[in-house]
């Protein structure tokens, strides 16, 4: 009976260490696919907030200056930071 025991407290143990490593394999995979969506929507929110205002810029001001471009431009220097700040943020934890 003894032998038995220490059958199923072993056969316990190996259960137990395959469930941990199948959730820290999962944990790892959500990790990263929540650093790459996230991302991913920090840095084109800006852009395409950048060039649906400066599209309408260029319609309702007619100047020389093509807001559409220049918005865009700073809507990737925020999306950039955006993401920066993120990743810095997302790594302290």
């Amino acid at each position: 009976m003894t032998g038995d025991k220490k059958g199923f407290a072993e056969h316990i143990e190996k259960s137990a260490m395959n469930l941990q490593k199948a959730k820290r394999e999962k944990s790892h995979f959500w990790h990263w696919a929540s650093l790459i969506g996230m991302g991913g929507w920090l840095f084109v929110i800006p852009v395409v907030a950048g060039a649906y205002f400066g599209r309408y810029l260029d319609r309702s001001h007619a100047s020389g200056i093509s807001w559409t471009m220049t918005f865009i431009i700073l809507g990737i220097a925020a999306g950039i930071f955006n993401l920066w700040q993120y990743l810095i943020r997302k790594g302290d934890q």
